[in-house]
């Protein structure tokens, strides 16, 4: 299933990070820094406004005229992984920008909706719930995985309408690349999915490397 929805391709582009530079990542992480870090290797910081939103920093690669749209995110969290958070855990945002190899991989909190600015394009969006207590990033194990929702797109109303609506969780994601382009700002819903509901899911982060080794360049 996941070669379908590109998952191991955008995780493959970590192994272009530096080693010293994923690990210092990872210890941060590891620390409640809220660190991100590029496809360049480069090791930043979200900050937190007063408005209580998660600003994550992005360093894509652009053009002098590209132009930034505002892209706000938030999780829904199903009973079947908030009962996962209640031991050590840690959640990372990871986006890719389609036809490119931008990424971003970036902390976040769960009591915090999240902020972007990104140069339009299309983008990848994906979250994972990882072990926070592995030694490194590539060996903690998944126990969960989010993909932006398919319904509400640009409304934050998603959660309300599920709760109404308990249908099964997948006829609400859209693991499809994401256009952000003129007209923002944009509302993402990031809907997470217990890894006990993808069939054939790897347990292991540096598994998903191998997932979609023969699936083109995104």
């Amino acid at each position: 299933m996941l070669k379908d929805i590109a998952v191991g391709t955008c995780v493959h582009l970590l192994s272009r990070i530096d080693d010293k530079a994923l690990a210092e990542f990872w210890k941060e992480t590891s620390a409640g820094k809220s660190p991100i870090v590029d496809s360049q290797g480069n090791l930043g910081y979200s900050l937190l406004s007063e408005d209580g939103i998660l600003f994550i920093r992005n360093d894509f690669a652009v053009t002098s005229y590209e132009q930034f749209e505002l892209v706000f995110g938030d999780l829904f969290l199903p009973d079947t992984v908030q009962e996962l958070l209640i031991k050590d855990k840690v959640l990372l945002l990871m986006v890719c920008r389609k036809g490119t190899q931008d990424f971003l991989l970036s902390e976040l909190r769960t009591d915090v909706k999240f902020m972007l600015d990104l140069p339009r394009g299309e983008y990848f969006f994906f979250v994972f719930l990882l072990d926070a207590g592995a030694e490194s990033l590539l060996n903690s194990t998944v126990h969960a995985i989010g993909f932006p929702s398919r319904m509400h797109l640009n409304s934050p109303e998603l959660e309300t309408f599920y709760l109404k609506h308990p249908v099964d969780i997948w006829e609400f994601v859209d693991p499809s690349p994401i256009e952000i382009k003129r007209g923002g700002p944009f509302y993402i819903n990031m809907i997470m999915i217990n890894i006990e509901q993808i069939p054939g899911c790897s347990l292991l982060f540096s598994e998903l490397l191998q997932e979609d080794e023969s699936t083109p360049p995104l």
